[in-house]
């Protein structure tokens, strides 16, 4: 017979106990497999989310200026189309956060219902061919229409035929930080827009430009009406950019190609070029108009140029570029005799008293320039430039002939800081030297509305309104009177300030060097408000600068995004669900192949006479190993293929608890079914391997036996004592181990350490503690099996049947520690994961009732208590007074939370003020660091490593931003696992990278999600987000009143008030729910562990059956021969459980000691009794096969 035909009829006779060996290589190969499953799940349902909430969208702009609608055209007959890397493209208005409000009334009260933060798109009917669905009718919503998505009108609870009011910021020309800018008059209602129809949150009913699984909510209206209403005709603000593809968007190169394809013009960059020309008439009209000078002047419509955009006109323009800065100056008066002025000024803190001052100039224009030859605009006798330093000022020869002012006096100028402080102005002045004083000519026929002065006589340079850019409001009024200013005017207008205006407009009456108007007026809007350009041109001005940016790619804030690229990448999740639930798994993997052992044990003892009588006839032990190993692979290839079978019923079942039972692990249900014939292919291959490699573990360990033990029906050696020395050493191990698996737990515990390590490093150090810890109980747990017993010992035992059945116990250590290992091993699972399960505490908190978030900014820092009288009215002012509301700024981003299982790539940033770090030097429940890199002085209040400085960080790897982190979005979300003063990027948008330095971690924080960093460093980097987006209240939550407060008077900015309580709960909800999913994985060891206490028992029996004989008929009853069975059962049930429940303990006291984790309870305690009754049940299945045993046959073999 040859060796194949050997292994197939060995397989067909012994085809029960292959049987059962197979189904344990099933089940390693099942929870292998179902764990790949697993992951390629998540990376498909959301790779599924990504394509289906951008459709045929592959890459977007959206800028914060409206360009013209003709430039979407112009780009579909650009480079990248034309060699067809794109298809299609769309213009359309988005505001990804808007606000919606619907009412309705009941007939008692008005029920308002408010939505914030909703994705708002302005789109016409060529933006539905970028979805997958055909839709029989248009759903394009009409004029005075709107469209709503599924989650939207659930959320306003509002139908068909309802109406709403939309709420959409109204950017003004100035920024709202700066004292020249209007708080007020900042948010468009648009009311009375009738919902047209309702779309599942589907296809482009759930468009979206931030990766989550979460739904947007979303608003369509119609594209030209949004336009009528924003005034903004004929405009967009983002372009829709198709490849084509559903799941293959366009690759870097294209993106790259596209970008260069745009081609704005400076007035889709919001630039404008004006010409400028100083020119008088004779009276007598005899000759033609006399030109003084003529330039271009480069300015903005958002009043300051950024330093962006003064860098491209630089490298456009070169030398020609002349910068100037001009700002308003409140009041300007002469220094007082007998005062001495100073160059370093101060806070303005009372009022300008005539009496004191005598004359005092108000509101007027100051401009910093540095005079060039030709432009001017202050040039001497010989047309050469004046030089200004940097403690002096030239005036003009009206304000000197006003205030008195002569060469050598002093001029003290009153001026707001160039941005608020927590929305507040702060009033400032200097004292400057008068170094010159240069005519200006009255003009013949004064200014007007709709046309220009007239001179009789040549203007001088200084003559030039246009040093100032336009400001609506401001430059367009016939009086100073007029001015819509956004502050009170607290300086008296006199006659003569209104005749200056009349005559000269907004001429400035002072000039100082550039260099000091930078360092009083510049600001993170910028240094400059116009730039002069010699006469030329003004099409090859605009040429010059538009060539400048096809060269270098530049196009400002106009940036495409590759939002489907970038959402595949981000697909790839948070956290590699494969791995997670792999590394969870081990132990149940680990259950599955020590039951391989004991059953292929099995196996061998049910044929012991059948290998020794090969051995007996000349086949070598070599020969032998080799059919069972070839028998082996069989088995384990066919269980393999069943546990493939298996492994996809498995992972379906995980995906159906992460969409039903554990769904607070992935916050919403979305997941589908995917498999790979990747997955299958590694799951099946290592299911064989491993467990192949066990089986022939198991056949090396018995083929030492003698053919006289095998044909004598002996497959196991049965020890009843071993050397001292042996067993010596093996203590001394047993005893390393557990001192090696105390310090691993420890290191996995200390928070320093395991932000260090990182997520994966403190799982992993956790999981190699408990198993150093479970290892070495059960090597000291194998020794003592393996210590002999001797006379004095029965003796000593009072109760001998007890002693009898601890003795049979210890009479195959092997297989009694491996059984021991199967129980201890699932109840350590399910002890130690429970323990790790997270309670929402008060400083998860941080002392905090409330977490808001608005749709639009408020501008006032409610945490100054001397503010709320000025916002509020005075009943809610008091209540309010009692409370504490922090605010801070906010860069809308990606959730880097654990709720949001895509990889977030842009996360949302929170500047944090110095009011906020300030409340914690004093606050009772603060929150609670992981770790952080405060000096002594700081260590009271961590927060501190936030503290303001004299300059802002530049965000750049010299000079990174200093940032601190919710742990877990550091390590799950970031993949930061470096700890303290790591340093790590984001480029954002607009293609700015910003390099950060973390200096601390929180531990289980509300703030998780977000990078926090200060105030003064949130304003460097995003320098147009103005105002407070993100607030924490405190106040009792059981009475609501401080959140209806709040609610009712920013109901417009949208600010929508919720409990910290149950955003804490969410989070952790996370956490513990995915350990509710792992001890799951436990309940399946255990499982797995009784099959095996079961098959042991049975093992056991066969092997002893004449011995059990033999007792019987000494007089051993039936009752307690299976007393003695059961007891023996017990025996190893309860020291497999104790050993669980003692390594886990071991393993998760440091987590108790040195970080959140908490003692077991009650419901742990359930577990193990539901463990000691199926443990005992399988015990009963053993009594009845002692039984049913043919004990006297066996007793006349012997």
């Amino acid at each position: 017979m040859n060796n194949k035909r050997f292994v197939l009829q060995s397989l067909i006779h012994h085809w029960r106990i292959n049987l059962t060996v197979a189904l344990g290589v099933a089940a390693a190969t099942a929870v292998l497999t179902g764990a790949l499953l697993i992951g390629d799940s998540m990376r498909g349902s959301l790779r599924a989310l990504t394509l289906g909430r951008l459709g045929l969208i592959d890459e977007v702009l959206v800028t914060p200026n409206f360009f013209r609608q003709e430039l979407v055209k112009e780009l579909e007959t650009s480079e990248a189309f034309q060699q067809e890397l794109y298809q299609q493209a769309t213009a359309a208005i988005l505001f990804p956060q808007g606000t919606l409000e619907s009412s309705a009334d009941d007939g008692e009260a008005k029920n308002i219902n408010v939505a914030s933060n909703i994705l708002v798109l302005g789109i016409n009917e060529q933006f539905w061919s970028f979805g997958q669905t055909e839709r029989e009718q248009s759903i394009q919503p009409a004029e005075d229409q709107i469209v709503l998505n599924q989650p939207l009108a659930d959320e306003l609870d509002v139908k068909v035929g309802d109406t709403v009011t939309l709420r959409l910021p109204n950017d003004k020309q100035v920024n709202a930080d700066s004292p020249l800018g209007s708080q007020d008059d900042r948010i468009r209602s648009i009311p009375r827009l009738t919902v047209s129809e309702i779309i599942p949150a589907e296809d482009l009913g759930r468009f979206s430009l931030a990766s989550s699984q979460q739904v947007s909510l979303n608003a369509y209206v119609n594209l030209s009406f949004l336009q009528d209403e924003l005034d903004q005709e004929g405009r967009a603000n983002a372009i829709l950019v198709s490849g084509g593809q559903i799941d293959s968007p366009p690759d870097e190169v294209a993106s790259s190609i596209l970008q260069k394809s745009l081609k704005p013009t400076i007035d889709d960059l919001g630039l404008l070029i004006t010409d400028v020309i100083l020119q008088w008439e004779a009276e007598d009209g005899a000759s033609d108009d006399h030109v003084v000078m003529q330039y271009h002047s480069l300015s903005s419509v958002k009043m300051m140029l950024d330093d962006a955009t003064v860098k491209l006109a630089d490298n456009a323009l070169g030398d020609d570029a002349q910068h100037v800065l001009t700002y308003l100056a409140n009041a300007m008066m002469k220094v007082p005799d007998g005062e001495s002025p100073s160059v370093v000024g101060g806070v303005v803190e009372e009022k300008r008293e005539p009496e004191i001052f005598g004359e005092i100039v108000p509101y007027s224009m100051i401009t910093a320039i540095d005079s060039k030859e030709g432009l001017g605009p202050l040039l001497n006798a010989e047309h050469q430039p004046v030089l200004i330093g940097d403690d002096e000022v030239v005036i003009n020869s009206w304000l000197a002939e006003d205030l008195g002012i002569s060469l050598g006096d002093y001029l003290r100028i009153d001026y707001f800081e160039p941005e608020t402080t927590h929305g507040q102005t702060i009033e400032r002045w200097i004292d400057l030297k008068v170094v010159e004083i240069f005519s200006i000519t009255e003009p013949r026929r004064p200014y007007s509305r709709r046309r220009k002065a007239l001179f009789n006589q040549p203007p001088t340079l200084l003559n030039d309104p246009d040093l100032t850019p336009e400001v609506p409001g401001v430059t367009d009024q016939e009086s100073i009177n007029d001015w819509d200013l956004p502050f009170a005017t607290v300086n008296r207008i006199r006659g003569q300030d209104d005749n200056y205006w009349n005559n000269y407009r907004t001429t400035p009456k002072a000039f100082v060097s550039l260099n000091l108007g930078r360092k009083l007026w510049g600001s993170r809007f910028g240094n400059h408000t116009t730039i002069r350009v010699p006469f030329s041109d003004k099409q090859a001005v605009a040429e010059k600068l538009q060539d400048t940016i096809s060269r270098s790619g530049d196009t400002l804030d106009m940036k495409f995004i590759s939002v489907k690229r970038d959402g595949l990448k981000a697909a790839a999740g948070s956290t590699p669900f494969d791995g997670l639930f792999l590394g969870l798994s081990l132990f149940v993997i680990a259950s599955a192949l020590m039951l391989i052992v004991v059953l292929f044990k099995l196996g061998i003892q049910q044929r012991a006479s059948q290998l020794g009588v090969l051995l007996a006839i000349g086949i070598t032990r070599k020969q032998v190993s080799k059919l069972l190993i070839y028998e082996a692979l069989v088995v384990s290839a066919v269980g393999a293929a069943f546990g493939i079978i298996i492994g996809i019923a498995y992972g379906k079942l995980m995906l159906t608890g992460l969409s039903t039972w554990w769904v607070d692990a992935v916050i919403t249900s979305f997941l589908t079914f995917h498999i790979t014939f990747r997955s299958l292919a590694i799951g099946y291959l290592l299911g064989v391997l491993i467990s192949a490699a066990t089986i022939a573990w198991t056949i090396r360990k018995i083929s030492n036996l003698t053919a006289r033990q095998l044909l004598a029906g002996n497959s196991d050696h049965v020890v009843f004592a071993i050397a001292s020395k042996i067993r010596q050493r093996k203590i001394s191990v047993a005893l390393i181990l557990f001192v090696l698996g105390m310090i691993l737990a420890v290191v996995a515990a200390l928070p320093d350490m395991g932000s260090s390590l990182g997520s994966e490093g403190q799982a992993g150090a956790f999981v190699g503690a408990g198993f150093l810890v479970l290892t070495a109980l059960l090597l000291r747990i194998r020794t003592l099996l393996q210590g002999g017993w001797n006379t004095n010992t029965v003796r000593r035992i009072n109760m001998p049947l007890s002693w009898l059945a601890s003795r049979n116990a210890g009479r195959n250590p092997g297989r009694s520690t491996l059984t021991i290992g199967l129980m201890a091993t699932a109840s350590f699972l399910i002890i130690a994961m429970g323990a790790f399960k997270l309670a929402p505490s008060e400083n998860g908190r941080g002392g905090f009732t409330y977490w808001g978030l608005s749709s639009m900014p408020v501008y006032e820092n409610l945490a100054q208590q001397d503010l709320l009288t000025s916002v509020f009215e005075k009943n809610d002012a008091d209540q309010l007074t009692a409370e504490t509301i922090l605010c801070l700024r906010y860069k809308p981003g990606d959730d880097a939370s654990c709720s949001n299982v895509f990889q977030a790539a842009r996360p949302r940033v929170l500047g944090v003020p110095q009011t906020f770090i300030s409340y914690f030097d004093n606050a009772t429940t603060p929150f609670r660091w992981g770790a952080n890199t405060a000096s002594a002085e700081q260590a009271a209040n961590p927060w501190h490593v936030l503290d303001s400085v004299d300059t802002a960080h530049h965000g750049t790897k010299e000079d990174p931003v200093p940032v601190v982190i919710d742990k877990n979005t550091a390590m799950y979300s970031l993949k930061l696992y470096g700890g303290m003063e790591q340093l790590f990027d984001v480029t954002y948008e607009d293609g700015h990278t910003v390099h950060f330095k973390v200096v601390g971690l929180l531990a289980n924080s509300i703030l998780q999600g977000s990078l926090l960093v200060g105030e003064q460093d949130f304003k460097q980097l995003f320098p147009h987000i103005s105002g407070y987006r993100y607030f924490l209240a405190t106040g009792q939550e059981s009475e609501g009143t401080i959140r209806s407060i709040l609610e009712n008077r920013f109901r417009d900015q949208g600010l929508d008030m919720q409990s910290t309580q149950s955003l804490l709960e969410e989070l952790l909800a996370v956490q513990n729910t995915y350990i509710s999913a792992f001890q799951s994985l436990g309940a399946l060891g255990l499982l797995l562990g009784t099959f095996g206490l079961a098959t042991v028992q049975l093992r056991s029996i066969l092997e002893r059956r004449g011995e059990l004989a033999l007792m019987k008929a000494t007089g051993f009853s039936p009752g307690r021969l299976v007393k003695m069975v059961l007891c023996e059962n017990i025996v190893l049930l309860c020291t497999g459980l104790v050993t669980g429940v003692l390594a886990a303990m071991f393993a998760v006291l440091p987590h108790i000691l040195f970080a959140e984790a908490s003692p077991p309870g009650g419901d742990l305690f359930v577990m193990l009794m539901i463990i000691l009754v199926v443990g005992v049940i399988s015990g009963l299945l053993a009594v009845r096969a002692t039984l049913r045993a043919p004990l006297i046959p066996a007793l006349r073999g012997e």
